[in-house]
């Protein structure tokens, strides 16, 4: 039973990591850094991603860039 409950802990886990992962253009984007800086006149969060072996960034504004 404890075994059983433990299998369903680690799912459940797992389940929620994958839900929040962050794609871009459909692929999964790994967050490699995330500080605030000028985005034409805009200020705010940029990311930058790794997508598929290349670095993306991403502005987010006032949003803190997701994992």
């Amino acid at each position: 039973m404890k075994k059983l409950l433990a299998l369903f802990a680690v799912a459940a886990l797992l389940a929620s990591t994958a839900a929040q992962a962050h794609t871009i253009g459909g692929a999964y984007a790994m967050l490699v850094d995330c500080s605030w800086g000028t985005y034409g006149y805009q200020h705010g969060y940029i990311g930058t991603y790794r997508v598929n072996g290349q670095l993306i960034s991403q502005f987010f504004g006032s949003t803190h860039c997701p994992y």
